[in-house]
């Protein structure tokens, strides 16, 4: 069947049980995190704050599908430590921020010698910003594969299914479909289904094309509250049984 992602934010769970238990709440369990884990990032935790963090996993059933790192690329010894923690943590992703003047030699080295794919997401602030640029980042790296966010594309006056992905030669290199919705003039996030992202769209191609991936719900909503995640995912399952 299809799978789902979820990343809860802050505001509706500070600690990460309770994230754990508010995933099983929403009936996803696969799970998005920073590099951030209850105050403290990864690379600078105990052995035995590391521990607890798998011992919280195992306990609820949860894996971590993308961690998010915005560590600077050229800090070797934390990615080295962000990627080897990840390994015991069983993480599938991890998904890097980089600047448009970065090496990546080495994040990419990390990612083939630990077997954890990176990810890139587009974004319309970043240099990230259109389907070129997502296809540049992973041309040299057989396991590289992208996050796919309408809402940003949206921000950029593009449809993000007839003028980015229909026409891309990323189609197949997507790992994540981000479940966003916005408006062209005001470039602001609305629910879903009241904007123009055309996820019912994309969502429908990709399945069509064998998409195995994951089908990510974010708080992109400002203030997110737990009713919108529990909206926007019935909203979302609702098409795909129309599908």
């Amino acid at each position: 069947m299809y799978n789902f992602s979820i990343e809860i934010s802050d505001k509706i769970a500070n600690s990460f049980e309770e994230k754990l238990k508010i995933s099983s709440e929403l009936g996803i369990n696969n799970l998005e995190i920073s590099d951030t884990i209850d105050g403290v990032a990864l690379y600078e935790m105990t052995g035995e704050q590391h521990e607890r963090i798998r011992d919280l996993l195992i306990d609820y059933g949860k894996r971590i599908v993308l961690l998010t790192t915005t560590l600077d690329v050229n800090d070797k010894t934390n990615l080295n430590l962000i990627f080897r923690r990840a390994l015991v943590l069983n993480v599938k992703g991890i998904k890097i921020c980089p600047k448009e003047d970065d090496d990546l030699s080495y994040a990419k080295k990390l990612s083939k010698s630990y077997g954890i794919p990176l990810l890139f997401e587009n974004n319309s602030k970043t240099f990230i910003d259109n389907e070129n640029v997502m296809q540049e980042l992973i041309k040299d790296s057989e396991t590289a594969s992208l996050i796919f966010n309408p809402f940003e594309f949206v921000c950029m006056q593009r449809h993000p299914f007839f003028h980015v992905y229909y026409s891309s030669k990323i189609k197949n290199k997507i790992s994540f479909l981000r479940i966003t919705d916005g408006l062209y003039n005001v470039h602001d996030p609305i629910m879903l289904h009241h904007g123009c992202a055309e996820v019912k769209e994309l969502a429908s191609i990709m399945l069509s094309r064998s998409f195995d991936g994951y089908f990510s719900f974010t708080p992109y909503l400002p203030n997110m509250t737990l009713e919108q995640y529990k909206e926007c995912i019935s909203i979302f399952k609702n098409d795909l049984k129309k599908m």
